[in-house]
Formats: C-alpha cells, structure tokens, sequence
C-alpha cells in the first residue's frame, strides 16, 4: 500500500468526494430539496454575489377609444449583493506516521478515515451556517438570520413583528420605496405598524425586501395562551397564509423547519387531535418519513435550528451559489517533501442567496 499512497489516494480522492457530497445532502432534507428543484449553481464567479430582483410592476392605467398615452421605461429591478464566503477543513499526515501506521500491525488505518473525517466536519459547518449571519465575519456565507432581525418595538399582542435592517445592501423595511397599504383591519397584525400588512393588500413596493417575523407567543392567537403547543397550528397556518398572500402563487412555502423543542410540542398537538399522523408524501419518498404535513408544507425537525425558533421557508426563492462545480471541493493528498508530510484539504467557496419576501421566522419575539 506504501507504493500506491499517493497515486492511489490522489485519484480515489475526487470520487470519494463526489460520493461524500451526495450523502451530505441526502442527510438535510433543506439541501435535498433545493437539489430535487434545480436550486444550486455552480461554477459562479467574480468579486461579489450579485443578482437582481424585481421590486415593482410597471404601472396600469385606463384607457378610453382614441385616448392620448404615452411610452415610458420603467425602472422595476434591483440589484443585491453578497460577498463570497469560504470553509476549509484540513489534516495532515507524515511520512512518519504514514509508515508506522502501515500494514498488517495498523489496527486503525487512519489515512482511510481523513478523507470521511474532513467531509463531516465541513458537512456539519456549512449546514450550521445556513441558519446562522455573516455580521461580525464577512468570511462566513449569509445564512438565514443576516436578514431576520428584531427592531425591537414589537409587544405581547402583536402577531408579527416590523421587519427592520438591510439584506444584500437593500432595506427590509416596510415601505423603504415608498408604496402604501390598506388599513381597514379591526386590529393590525402589528399595533405600531397600524397597517393589514401582511394581510390586506398593497403596492408590490411597499414590501419587495420584508421578511415576515411572526410571534407564537403573541397573546392574540384566540387561544387564550401564549404556549407554542397551543398557538402552533394557528402561528403556522397565518404564516402560510401571510407568504401566500403577498407573494401569490411563488410565495407559498415549501417547508417550515422547526428546531427539536418545537416539533416535539407540535407532534403531541398533533397527537391529541389525531390517532395516525399523516406525514408528508413527498418528503417520505425522500427518505424522511418523520415529516409531518400542514395543509401542503412539510413540517420537520432540524438539528440546527436554535431552540425555540421555526422557519418558514420557500426553496424555490432560495439558491446556493459555489464558485466550484461542486458544493465541495478538494486538495490532496498533496505530497509536501520538503516537510515529510501528506497534506489533505476539503472547501466551499459560495453564498446562500433568498429573495427575503418569501422567508418567514417563527420566534416567541414578545
């Protein structure tokens, strides 16, 4: 095996990785489903991560016979943008040890492990940051919470909070292009706010960059608690509504991820209403049989979803972008003589890009 070391491993390497990177994402429903619809890029490349998304519609008018009108341009895009960010994880091997632990004696061959090793560290890294914020170091990807932020203000009655902060160098905020919305609820989702939004209707304007954050712990649920247990069923099926209802069709979401305190309190909500619990059938043909459904969205656990926390997600308004042609990539072993050593080297360079008005989080905000 000696003899074969490096010609054997450099070209066993690749493949290995090609075969790792499968399972990594048959392991995260998030990443299989964004696989199963087209919703990773590869070979991506220049300084930034830059896309645009339409902020407005041209405008409509009436028109009567022989009426005057005339022809403009309009301005309905806006350009986002993200740094690229990168993951490595690294090992090593020298000629040394490489030798000692050879042959017949090596109780734990541990070249054959590096590789496996290296790709579940990076694995369980990259989905971490998925969920987590580049804010503090522009060399991590921009997960879900860069744009879910708390301005504050919102109190025990609000359903949801105002959305606040900025994503890919544009505003969240509610009406940051000007834009109106109705006001003729009896009680606003948010007190504050004192608009529909993000029931009623409005000016495709006033919320193109908003997130919808919603509070399960608001006191008006019409459940007479503030409990998750009690207010799940009601927080999610309004979250569904809410991303339906402002972004048509496009916005209805995919899946709702819940972290492990959650999902077991909406399980036994579940159970005391039902004797089977239906799971969702796409989701099990996956592999993934302890999805549960609500109305058409997968509801599901995820190991790392901070606790007492939910996302509503729509994968078909999210994109992984790697600058590879593969989620991963590899170095090595590369042989380093000048050191006596085999040095082993698995990446990501990309980002993680949303259209923000698609995403909602679940959160007890007040």
């Amino acid at each position: 095996m000696a003899n074969e070391w490096i010609g054997v491993v450099n070209a066993t390497a690749p493949k290995y990785l090609t075969g790792a990177q499968n399972n990594t994402i048959r392991n995260r429903l998030l990443l299989m489903l964004l696989q199963r619809y087209g919703r990773m890029e590869f070979n991506q490349n220049g300084y930034v991560l830059r896309w645009d998304v339409q902020f407005d519609e041209p405008p409509a008018e009436t028109y009567g016979d022989a009426g005057v009108f005339e022809f403009a341009r309009h301005d309905v895009l806006r350009t986002l943008e993200l740094s690229w960010g990168g993951y490595l994880a690294n090992d090593l091997m020298t000629y040394k040890e490489k030798a000692m632990n050879d042959g017949n004696v090596a109780i734990v061959r541990r070249y054959d492990r590096i590789m496996p090793n290296l790709e579940a560290s990076l694995q369980n890294k990259f989905c971490a940051e998925l969920y987590g914020t580049s804010s503090g170091d522009p060399n991590r990807i921009d997960g879900l919470e860069t744009f879910f932020a708390n301005n504050g203000t919102t109190v025990a009655a609000d359903r949801i909070a105002t959305p606040s902060g900025t994503y890919g160098g544009k505003s969240c905020t509610l009406a940051a292009e000007t834009g109106s919305w109705s006001s003729n609820l009896a009680v606003s989702p948010n007190a504050a706010l004192a608009k529909d939004w993000p029931s009623g209707s409005g000016d495709a304007r006033y919320d193109w960059n908003s997130y919808k954050k919603v509070n399960w712990s608001s006191t008006n649920w019409g459940t007479g608690s503030t409990a998750w247990e009690d207010n799940c069923e009601r927080a999610l099926r309004q979250t569904f509504l809410w991303l339906t209802h402002t972004g048509g069709r496009d916005g209805r979401p995919t899946i709702a991820l819940l972290s492990q305190d959650l999902f077991y309190a909406y399980q036994n909500k579940q159970e005391a209403k039902q004797r089977i619990i239906v799971p969702h059938k796409e989701a099990s043909d996956l592999g993934f049989p302890d999805t549960l459904n609500q109305e058409g969205v997968m509801i599901r656990h995820e190991y790392d979803v901070p606790a007492n926390v939910g996302y509503v997600l729509n994968v078909f308004q999210m994109m992984l972008s790697s600058l590879y042609s593969q989620l991963f990539w590899n170095v090595g072993p590369y042989d380093n003589p000048s050191k006596l050593r085999y040095e082993f080297l698995v990446g990501f360079f990309g980002n993680a890009r949303y259209n923000v008005k698609h995403m909602a989080k679940l959160e007890a905000v007040a």
